[in-house]
């Protein structure tokens, strides 16, 4: 009994250690993606003002962000 216990502990720490960079990574990628958003929505709103820029953002920016991000 104590060595399936050792051995299924050993196991979900394994897995867990694997899964941590992949998931450190994929938050670097979002946060930079988010932050490149950001530089756009204030790029439009500085050449056409915050109305297109919230349009832009609302259509196409989070949108984009959201599907490969946070869903």
């Amino acid at each position: 009994m104590l060595n399936k216990t050792w051995l299924a502990a050993l196991l979900t720490v394994a897995a867990f250690g694997a899964a941590t960079p992949a998931y450190a990574d994929d938050g670097d990628r979002c946060d930079r993606k988010l932050e490149r958003l950001e530089q756009r929505f204030r790029d439009i709103e500085a050449r056409r003002g915050w109305e297109a820029a919230s349009e832009w953002w609302n259509e196409t920016g989070w949108p984009k962000y959201y599907d490969r991000c946070v869903a």
